[in-house]
Protein backbone atom coordinates (compact mmCIF):
# COMPACT_ATOMS: atom_id res chain seq x y z
CA UNK A 1 0.00 0.00 0.00
CA UNK A 2 3.14 2.30 0.85
CA UNK A 3 4.68 1.21 -2.64
CA UNK A 4 1.33 2.02 -4.54
CA UNK A 5 0.28 5.45 -3.02
CA UNK A 6 4.00 6.32 -4.07
CA UNK A 7 4.15 5.35 -7.09
CA UNK A 8 0.55 7.10 -7.99
CA UNK A 9 2.35 10.48 -6.40
CA UNK A 10 5.77 10.36 -8.57
CA UNK A 11 3.59 9.09 -11.65
CA UNK A 12 1.69 12.33 -11.04
CA UNK A 13 5.10 14.42 -10.31
CA UNK A 14 6.50 13.07 -13.72
CA UNK A 15 3.52 14.00 -15.97
CA UNK A 16 3.11 17.65 -13.98
CA UNK A 17 6.88 18.23 -14.74
CA UNK A 18 6.40 17.22 -18.64
CA UNK A 19 3.43 18.92 -18.65
CA UNK A 20 5.53 22.24 -17.71
CA UNK A 21 8.48 21.71 -19.64
CA UNK A 22 6.17 21.29 -22.74
CA UNK A 23 4.09 24.33 -21.79
CA UNK A 24 7.42 26.71 -20.88
CA UNK A 25 9.01 25.62 -24.55
CA UNK A 26 5.83 26.03 -26.27
CA UNK A 27 6.03 29.74 -24.68
CA UNK A 28 9.06 30.31 -26.21
CA UNK A 29 8.60 29.23 -29.29
CA UNK A 30 5.26 30.93 -29.71
CA UNK A 31 6.73 34.36 -27.98
CA UNK A 32 9.80 34.27 -30.53
CA UNK A 33 7.74 33.49 -33.71
CA UNK A 34 5.76 36.32 -32.94
CA UNK A 35 8.78 38.52 -32.86
CA UNK A 36 10.25 36.67 -35.94
CA UNK A 37 7.10 37.94 -37.57
CA UNK A 38 7.24 41.20 -36.59
CA UNK A 39 10.76 41.67 -37.46
CA UNK A 40 10.01 40.45 -41.29
CA UNK A 41 7.12 42.68 -41.59
CA UNK A 42 9.45 45.63 -40.19
CA UNK A 43 12.02 44.54 -42.85
CA UNK A 44 9.53 44.54 -45.69
CA UNK A 45 7.65 47.63 -45.03
CA UNK A 46 10.74 50.26 -44.79
CA UNK A 47 13.62 48.47 -47.03
CA UNK A 48 14.05 48.40 -50.38
CA UNK A 49 13.03 45.03 -52.27
CA UNK A 50 16.13 45.45 -54.61
CA UNK A 51 18.63 46.50 -51.68
CA UNK A 52 20.93 43.71 -49.92
CA UNK A 53 20.68 44.50 -45.86
CA UNK A 54 22.50 43.41 -43.33
CA UNK A 55 23.04 44.21 -39.39
CA UNK A 56 23.98 43.29 -37.15
CA UNK A 57 22.86 44.47 -33.27
CA UNK A 58 23.43 43.10 -29.83
CA UNK A 59 21.46 40.27 -29.16
CA UNK A 60 20.08 39.72 -32.97
CA UNK A 61 21.02 39.59 -36.61
CA UNK A 62 19.67 39.96 -39.78
CA UNK A 63 20.17 39.79 -43.59
CA UNK A 64 17.77 40.54 -46.33
CA UNK A 65 18.68 39.02 -49.94
CA UNK A 66 16.97 40.35 -52.72
CA UNK A 67 15.09 38.34 -55.52
CA UNK A 68 18.05 37.36 -57.99
CA UNK A 69 20.76 38.68 -55.80
CA UNK A 70 23.53 36.36 -55.16
CA UNK A 71 23.80 35.21 -51.19
CA UNK A 72 26.83 37.86 -50.12
CA UNK A 73 30.61 36.09 -49.13
CA UNK A 74 30.45 38.51 -45.75
CA UNK A 75 27.39 36.64 -44.21
CA UNK A 76 27.48 36.56 -40.17
CA UNK A 77 29.21 33.48 -38.93
CA UNK A 78 25.65 32.22 -37.65
CA UNK A 79 23.98 31.64 -40.73
CA UNK A 80 27.16 29.87 -42.42
CA UNK A 81 26.24 26.59 -43.87
CA UNK A 82 22.86 26.42 -43.04
CA UNK A 83 19.82 25.69 -45.78
CA UNK A 84 17.07 27.68 -46.89
CA UNK A 85 14.53 27.32 -44.96
CA UNK A 86 16.01 26.62 -41.60
CA UNK A 87 14.57 27.55 -38.54
CA UNK A 88 16.12 26.03 -34.92
CA UNK A 89 17.82 26.71 -32.43
CA UNK A 90 21.95 26.72 -32.97
CA UNK A 91 25.28 27.07 -30.72
CA UNK A 92 27.64 29.42 -31.01
CA UNK A 93 30.28 29.92 -28.90
CA UNK A 94 28.92 30.27 -24.87
CA UNK A 95 25.47 31.77 -26.90
CA UNK A 96 22.55 30.12 -28.41
CA UNK A 97 20.84 31.40 -31.78
CA UNK A 98 17.52 30.96 -32.45
CA UNK A 99 17.38 30.86 -36.56
CA UNK A 100 15.00 31.51 -38.95
CA UNK A 101 15.35 31.58 -42.68
CA UNK A 102 12.35 32.29 -44.48
CA UNK A 103 12.13 32.40 -48.59
CA UNK A 104 9.57 34.92 -49.40
CA UNK A 105 8.93 36.12 -52.98
CA UNK A 106 10.88 39.35 -52.82
CA UNK A 107 13.73 37.58 -51.42
CA UNK A 108 15.25 35.56 -48.44
CA UNK A 109 15.26 36.79 -44.95
CA UNK A 110 17.85 35.51 -42.47
CA UNK A 111 16.93 36.32 -38.98
CA UNK A 112 19.22 35.09 -35.88
CA UNK A 113 18.01 35.92 -32.41
CA UNK A 114 20.24 35.54 -29.29
CA UNK A 115 18.49 33.82 -26.43
CA UNK A 116 21.20 33.01 -24.31
CA UNK A 117 19.38 34.79 -21.59
CA UNK A 118 16.02 32.72 -21.99
CA UNK A 119 18.22 29.37 -21.95
CA UNK A 120 19.68 30.54 -18.59
CA UNK A 121 16.40 31.69 -17.43
CA UNK A 122 15.63 28.21 -18.49
CA UNK A 123 18.46 26.51 -16.77
CA UNK A 124 17.21 28.07 -13.35
CA UNK A 125 13.15 27.54 -14.20
CA UNK A 126 14.14 23.59 -14.32
CA UNK A 127 16.68 23.77 -10.93
CA UNK A 128 13.76 25.44 -9.35
CA UNK A 129 11.30 22.74 -11.10
CA UNK A 130 13.92 20.12 -10.02
CA UNK A 131 13.38 21.82 -5.78
CA UNK A 132 10.27 21.75 -6.50
CA UNK A 133 9.87 18.42 -7.71
CA UNK A 134 12.25 16.98 -4.58
CA UNK A 135 9.75 18.99 -2.15
CA UNK A 136 6.81 17.35 -3.68
CA UNK A 137 8.21 13.89 -3.31
CA UNK A 138 8.92 14.51 0.31
CA UNK A 139 5.78 15.32 1.01
CA UNK A 140 4.48 12.46 -1.09
CA UNK A 141 6.46 10.09 1.01
CA UNK A 142 5.55 11.76 3.89
CA UNK A 143 1.98 11.07 2.59
CA UNK A 144 2.20 7.62 1.32
CA UNK A 145 3.86 6.84 4.91
CA UNK A 146 1.04 8.39 6.84
CA UNK A 147 -1.50 7.46 5.02
CA UNK A 148 -0.39 4.14 4.97
CA UNK A 149 0.37 3.82 8.41
CA UNK A 150 -3.40 4.79 8.98
CA UNK A 151 -5.13 1.82 7.28
CA UNK A 152 -2.48 -0.66 8.09
CA UNK A 153 -1.67 0.47 11.86
CA UNK A 154 -5.51 -0.66 13.09
CA UNK A 155 -5.05 -3.84 11.04
CA UNK A 156 -1.98 -4.82 12.34
CA UNK A 157 -3.14 -4.11 16.10
CA UNK A 158 -6.44 -5.60 15.49
CA UNK A 159 -4.02 -8.74 14.03
CA UNK A 160 -2.45 -9.09 17.35
CA UNK A 161 -4.77 -8.72 19.37
CA UNK A 162 -6.70 -11.81 17.40
CA UNK A 163 -2.89 -13.66 17.46
CA UNK A 164 -2.61 -12.77 21.43
CA UNK A 165 -5.77 -14.76 22.67
CA UNK A 166 -5.27 -17.59 24.34
CA UNK A 167 -6.71 -21.43 23.80
CA UNK A 168 -8.77 -22.76 26.18
CA UNK A 169 -12.16 -23.48 27.60
CA UNK A 170 -12.54 -19.46 28.82
CA UNK A 171 -10.97 -17.11 25.62
CA UNK A 172 -10.72 -13.75 26.42
CA UNK A 173 -12.37 -10.85 24.10
CA UNK A 174 -10.65 -8.29 22.14
CA UNK A 175 -11.40 -5.00 21.74
CA UNK A 176 -13.94 -3.93 19.55
CA UNK A 177 -13.82 -0.18 19.72
CA UNK A 178 -12.84 0.94 16.38
CA UNK A 179 -13.52 4.11 14.92
CA UNK A 180 -13.50 2.13 11.65
CA UNK A 181 -17.04 0.24 10.75
CA UNK A 182 -15.12 -2.71 8.95
CA UNK A 183 -12.63 -3.45 11.63
CA UNK A 184 -15.20 -3.16 14.54
CA UNK A 185 -17.26 -5.55 12.34
CA UNK A 186 -14.69 -7.67 12.44
CA UNK A 187 -13.65 -7.11 16.09
CA UNK A 188 -17.52 -8.22 16.48
CA UNK A 189 -17.78 -11.47 14.65
CA UNK A 190 -14.37 -12.81 15.86
CA UNK A 191 -15.75 -12.09 19.74
CA UNK A 192 -18.86 -14.04 18.26
CA UNK A 193 -16.95 -16.79 16.86
CA UNK A 194 -14.96 -17.31 20.28
CA UNK A 195 -18.37 -17.42 22.05
CA UNK A 196 -19.23 -19.86 19.44
CA UNK A 197 -16.45 -21.44 19.25
CA UNK A 198 -16.04 -21.76 23.50
CA UNK A 199 -20.01 -23.47 23.44
CA UNK A 200 -19.05 -25.77 21.21
CA UNK A 201 -16.19 -27.03 23.13
CA UNK A 202 -18.25 -27.01 26.67
CA UNK A 203 -20.70 -29.24 24.82
CA UNK A 204 -17.74 -31.71 23.43
CA UNK A 205 -16.42 -32.05 26.81
CA UNK A 206 -19.48 -32.82 28.72
CA UNK A 207 -20.13 -35.23 25.64
CA UNK A 208 -16.70 -36.78 26.08
CA UNK A 209 -17.34 -37.05 30.02
CA UNK A 210 -21.00 -38.37 29.85
CA UNK A 211 -19.43 -41.20 27.35
CA UNK A 212 -16.52 -42.02 28.92
CA UNK A 213 -18.57 -42.63 32.31
CA UNK A 214 -21.24 -44.03 30.29
CA UNK A 215 -19.13 -46.69 28.46
CA UNK A 216 -17.45 -47.92 32.09
CA UNK A 217 -20.67 -49.85 32.80
CA UNK A 218 -20.63 -51.90 29.94
CA UNK A 219 -16.81 -52.54 29.74
CA UNK A 220 -17.13 -54.12 33.71
CA UNK A 221 -20.44 -55.98 32.84
CA UNK A 222 -18.31 -57.15 29.95
CA UNK A 223 -15.21 -57.90 32.08
CA UNK A 224 -17.09 -59.49 34.66
CA UNK A 225 -19.19 -62.15 32.60
CA UNK A 226 -16.05 -62.90 31.28
CA UNK A 227 -14.42 -63.86 34.42
CA UNK A 228 -17.67 -66.08 35.35
CA UNK A 229 -17.29 -68.13 31.95
CA UNK A 230 -13.62 -68.73 32.73
CA UNK A 231 -14.84 -69.93 36.11
CA UNK A 232 -17.68 -72.46 35.04
CA UNK A 233 -14.41 -74.12 33.58
CA UNK A 234 -16.50 -75.28 30.63
CA UNK A 235 -14.95 -73.56 27.70
CA UNK A 236 -12.71 -75.58 25.12
CA UNK A 237 -9.13 -74.34 24.24
CA UNK A 238 -10.17 -72.75 21.22
CA UNK A 239 -13.32 -70.69 22.84
CA UNK A 240 -10.63 -69.65 26.03
CA UNK A 241 -8.63 -68.26 23.52
CA UNK A 242 -11.45 -66.28 22.07
CA UNK A 243 -12.51 -65.11 25.73
CA UNK A 244 -8.86 -64.38 26.17
CA UNK A 245 -9.11 -61.65 23.08
CA UNK A 246 -12.34 -60.60 24.10
CA UNK A 247 -10.67 -59.43 27.72
CA UNK A 248 -7.83 -57.38 25.77
CA UNK A 249 -10.15 -55.92 24.28
CA UNK A 250 -12.01 -54.85 26.90
CA UNK A 251 -8.67 -53.97 29.06
CA UNK A 252 -7.97 -51.67 26.36
CA UNK A 253 -11.48 -50.27 25.83
CA UNK A 254 -11.78 -50.00 29.85
CA UNK A 255 -7.62 -47.60 29.79
CA UNK A 256 -9.17 -45.51 26.51
CA UNK A 257 -12.24 -44.58 28.80
CA UNK A 258 -9.89 -43.99 31.89
CA UNK A 259 -8.16 -41.66 29.58
CA UNK A 260 -11.03 -39.63 28.28
CA UNK A 261 -12.10 -39.50 31.69
CA UNK A 262 -8.99 -38.11 32.84
CA UNK A 263 -8.47 -35.81 29.34
CA UNK A 264 -11.97 -34.92 30.26
CA UNK A 265 -11.26 -33.75 33.56
CA UNK A 266 -8.24 -31.41 32.99
CA UNK A 267 -10.26 -29.69 30.60
CA UNK A 268 -12.20 -28.26 33.17
CA UNK A 269 -9.37 -27.63 35.53
CA UNK A 270 -8.37 -24.21 36.43
CA UNK A 271 -4.67 -25.79 37.07
CA UNK A 272 -3.22 -28.80 35.92
CA UNK A 273 -2.57 -31.16 38.89
CA UNK A 274 1.52 -31.46 38.98
CA UNK A 275 3.75 -33.72 41.95
CA UNK A 276 7.01 -34.52 42.56
CA UNK A 277 7.15 -37.63 40.48
CA UNK A 278 9.80 -40.56 39.53
CA UNK A 279 9.74 -41.58 36.14
CA UNK A 280 12.08 -44.68 36.71
CA UNK A 281 9.39 -45.66 39.59
CA UNK A 282 6.72 -44.93 37.61
CA UNK A 283 7.62 -46.66 34.60
CA UNK A 284 8.54 -49.53 36.41
CA UNK A 285 5.08 -49.77 37.76
CA UNK A 286 3.57 -49.83 34.73
CA UNK A 287 5.55 -52.51 33.20
CA UNK A 288 4.59 -54.54 36.66
CA UNK A 289 0.62 -53.76 35.89
CA UNK A 290 0.95 -55.36 32.20
CA UNK A 291 3.28 -58.23 33.17
CA UNK A 292 -0.31 -60.05 34.47
CA UNK A 293 -1.23 -59.83 30.40
CA UNK A 294 2.00 -59.60 29.13
CA UNK A 295 5.37 -61.52 29.04
CA UNK A 296 7.14 -58.35 30.61
CA UNK A 297 9.89 -59.83 32.19
CA UNK A 298 11.09 -61.69 29.03
CA UNK A 299 10.41 -59.06 26.37
CA UNK A 300 11.04 -55.76 27.82
CA UNK A 301 14.35 -54.27 28.50
CA UNK A 302 14.39 -51.22 30.66
CA UNK A 303 17.83 -48.96 30.52
CA UNK A 304 17.87 -46.21 32.62
CA UNK A 305 20.46 -43.57 31.93
CA UNK A 306 19.51 -40.78 34.10
CA UNK A 307 17.17 -40.86 36.90
CA UNK A 308 15.17 -37.86 36.82
CA UNK A 309 12.81 -36.25 38.93
CA UNK A 310 9.77 -35.19 37.23
CA UNK A 311 6.73 -32.09 38.44
CA UNK A 312 4.27 -33.19 36.22
CA UNK A 313 0.90 -35.13 36.60
CA UNK A 314 1.95 -38.69 37.11
CA UNK A 315 -2.27 -40.13 36.73
CA UNK A 316 -1.47 -38.64 32.83
CA UNK A 317 2.24 -39.69 32.71
CA UNK A 318 1.16 -43.32 33.53
CA UNK A 319 -1.77 -43.30 30.82
CA UNK A 320 0.81 -42.39 28.56
CA UNK A 321 3.31 -44.58 28.70
CA UNK A 322 1.06 -48.04 29.38
CA UNK A 323 -0.72 -46.78 25.92
CA UNK A 324 2.50 -46.66 24.54
CA UNK A 325 3.81 -49.49 26.17
CA UNK A 326 0.48 -51.77 26.05
CA UNK A 327 0.60 -50.97 22.20
CA UNK A 328 4.50 -52.01 21.64
CA UNK A 329 3.62 -55.20 23.90
CA UNK A 330 0.07 -56.51 21.95
CA UNK A 331 1.25 -55.68 18.55
CA UNK A 332 4.92 -57.16 18.46
CA UNK A 333 6.30 -60.56 19.62
CA UNK A 334 10.07 -59.57 19.87
CA UNK A 335 11.92 -57.54 22.35
CA UNK A 336 11.46 -54.48 23.54
CA UNK A 337 13.85 -51.69 24.88
CA UNK A 338 12.48 -48.55 26.76
CA UNK A 339 15.41 -46.03 27.59
CA UNK A 340 15.24 -43.35 30.09
CA UNK A 341 17.46 -40.46 29.29
CA UNK A 342 17.96 -36.65 30.75
CA UNK A 343 14.50 -35.38 29.49
CA UNK A 344 14.00 -38.26 26.89
CA UNK A 345 11.96 -41.42 26.86
CA UNK A 346 12.58 -43.81 23.94
CA UNK A 347 10.89 -46.56 23.49
CA UNK A 348 11.87 -49.01 20.55
CA UNK A 349 10.18 -52.56 18.99
CA UNK A 350 11.20 -54.74 16.63
CA UNK A 351 7.93 -55.14 15.05
CA UNK A 352 6.87 -54.40 10.74
CA UNK A 353 6.16 -50.71 11.96
CA UNK A 354 3.39 -48.39 11.93
CA UNK A 355 1.04 -48.37 8.54
CA UNK A 356 0.67 -45.00 6.97
CA UNK A 357 -2.76 -43.94 8.72
CA UNK A 358 -1.07 -44.60 12.06
CA UNK A 359 1.64 -42.38 11.52
CA UNK A 360 -0.39 -40.03 10.19
CA UNK A 361 -2.48 -40.26 13.50
CA UNK A 362 0.83 -39.68 15.43
CA UNK A 363 1.96 -36.84 13.78
CA UNK A 364 -1.09 -34.77 13.78
CA UNK A 365 -1.44 -34.53 10.10
CA UNK A 366 -5.54 -37.16 10.35
CA UNK A 367 -7.96 -37.40 12.76
CA UNK A 368 -9.61 -40.32 13.94
CA UNK A 369 -13.16 -40.04 12.20
CA UNK A 370 -16.32 -41.45 13.85
CA UNK A 371 -16.12 -45.15 12.27
CA UNK A 372 -13.22 -44.84 10.69
CA UNK A 373 -10.80 -46.17 12.96
CA UNK A 374 -9.99 -49.52 14.86
CA UNK A 375 -9.50 -49.16 18.49
CA UNK A 376 -5.96 -49.31 17.96
CA UNK A 377 -6.15 -46.14 15.82
CA UNK A 378 -8.52 -44.39 18.92
CA UNK A 379 -5.50 -45.50 20.62
CA UNK A 380 -2.86 -43.56 19.14
CA UNK A 381 -5.15 -40.64 19.35
CA UNK A 382 -5.24 -40.45 23.03
CA UNK A 383 -1.79 -41.37 22.75
CA UNK A 384 -1.35 -38.26 20.78
CA UNK A 385 -3.59 -36.21 23.34
CA UNK A 386 -2.38 -37.06 26.32
CA UNK A 387 1.36 -35.50 24.96
CA UNK A 388 -0.31 -32.55 24.24
CA UNK A 389 -1.73 -32.19 27.45
CA UNK A 390 1.52 -33.06 29.00
CA UNK A 391 3.55 -30.68 26.82
CA UNK A 392 5.61 -33.77 25.98
CA UNK A 393 6.48 -33.55 21.93
CA UNK A 394 5.80 -36.81 20.59
CA UNK A 395 8.77 -38.19 17.55
CA UNK A 396 8.38 -41.31 15.70
CA UNK A 397 11.90 -41.31 15.11
CA UNK A 398 11.81 -44.59 13.21
CA UNK A 399 9.11 -46.76 11.65
CA UNK A 400 9.89 -49.43 9.14
CA UNK A 401 10.27 -53.33 8.55
CA UNK A 402 13.01 -53.39 11.05
CA UNK A 403 10.87 -51.56 14.53
CA UNK A 404 9.45 -48.75 15.46
CA UNK A 405 11.09 -45.86 17.69
CA UNK A 406 9.24 -43.22 19.20
CA UNK A 407 10.63 -41.05 21.69
CA UNK A 408 9.33 -38.13 23.90
CA UNK A 409 11.02 -34.69 25.46
CA UNK A 410 10.24 -33.81 28.30
CA UNK A 411 10.35 -30.13 28.77
CA UNK A 412 13.11 -28.69 31.28
CA UNK A 413 10.86 -26.84 32.73
CA UNK A 414 9.24 -30.39 34.54
CA UNK A 415 12.20 -31.39 35.43
CA UNK A 416 13.90 -31.27 38.71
Amino acid sequence: MHRAILLVSMACIAVMVVMVLEVNEDLERTMLQVEFEQELDFILQNRDDSELFVWEGFNQQLVFVPQGLATPAQMPEVFKGLPLGFSDEIKQGKNTYLVNIAVLPKGVVYIAKDITHFEDREFLFSIALGVMTLVIIGLGLWMATLSSRRIVDPLQQLSEQISEVPVGSQMPRIPVNYTDSELHSIAVTFNRFLGELESYVRREQSLLSLASHELRTPVAVMSGALDILEMRGQLKPNDLATVARMRNACTEMRSNVEVLLKLSRNQSDVSPVTEVISLTALVEEVLDDLNNLFRVQTRVRLTVIDKSMLRTDSVLVKMLLRNLIQNALQHTQKEIDITLGKGLIQIKDRGTGFSAGQKAILSKEMEVMPGSSSLNGLGLYIVTLMSERLQWPLQVTQSDSSGTVIQLSIPADQML
